[in-house]
């Protein structure tokens, strides 16, 4: 019990932002011809490229953040492709593990799809509600949620 408790938030948190933000980067690529830089961790000089996929550049280090980062020359339709892919992600991530609970009678199993689950959720819901996170989330204080800046966008006028 206590292996699976660390492997949750050792291993499989850090993982589902980093896929989180996996999301957004497959949004902007789908849509545009941008590169990408998807990072675990806040963006600065010590975290650095560790490998790529196509246009998906990936800066890991262990962290409980996340962040992508793409061409700001998209356009409307590509602003929201990449923008909703992450909260897309999560909620994909979500009905997934949810599955995966339901058919699954192992104890062990079970609780580790069920915590997925639920953090998965956690992150959709609080990525698409339209907010400014406050002092208190760490790394993402005073950034948009991925519904704030969602729903600015489909307001602007151009």
């Amino acid at each position: 019990m206590l292996l699976i408790f660390l492997s949750f938030y050792v291993l499989l948190i850090p993982l589902f932002i980093l896929l989180h933000e996996v999301g957004h980067g497959l949004g902007a690529v789908f849509s545009s011809d941008s590169e990408v830089h998807i990072y675990l961790g806040i963006k600065n000089e010590k975290n650095k490229e560790n490998f790529k996929i196509g246009r998906l550049h990936f800066h890991i280090i262990w962290s409980y953040t996340g962040f992508a980062y793409w061409d700001a020359r998209l356009n409307k339709r590509q602003k929201v492709a990449a923008l909703a892919g992450g909260p897309l992600m999560s909620l994909l991530l979500t009905l997934l593990f949810g599955w995966l609970t339901n058919i699954t009678s192992q104890n062990e199993l079970h609780q580790l799809f069920f915590g997925s689950m639920v953090f998965n959720l956690f992150q959709f819901i609080s990525t698409i509600v339209p907010v400014k996170y406050p002092r208190w989330m760490g790394g993402y204080s005073g950034h948009q949620s991925d519904g704030l800046q969602l729903l600015r966008i489909m307001k602007s006028v151009n």
